[in-house]
C-alpha cells in the first residue's frame, strides 16, 4: 500500500510539469506592440514637500511654545502681589 501511495504522490508532482494548465499563446509575436520605455523625470534632488512639512511642523511647535510662555507669564503676573 505504501508503494502505491508513493507512486501516486510522485505522479501528482510530475503532472504539472508535463501538462501545463496555461493557455496557448494565440497572439503571434509579430502582432504584439513593442514595449514602451518608462520616462523618469529628473529632479534637483530637493524634496519640496518634505521641506514644507518640516517647516510647518517647526513653525507650529514654535507657536505652541510661545503660547505656553505667554500663558505662564500672564498667570504668574496675576498671582504677584
Amino acid at each position: 500500500m505504501k508503494v502505491i501511495a508513493a507512486g501516486v504522490a510522485s505522479a501528482a508532482l510530475l503532472v504539472p510539469t508535463v501538462a501545463s494548465a496555461r493557455p496557448a499563446d494565440v497572439v503571434p509575436s509579430a502582432a504584439r506592440p513593442a514595449p514602451v520605455a518608462a520616462v523618469k523625470h529628473s529632479d534637483s534632488g530637493f524634496d519640496w514637500v518634505a521641506a514644507g512639512l518640516g517647516a510647518g511642523t517647526a513653525g507650529g511647535l514654535v507657536l505652541i511654545a510661545a503660547g505656553g510662555f505667554v500663558g505662564a507669564y500672564r498667570f504668574r503676573t496675576r498671582l504677584a502681589p
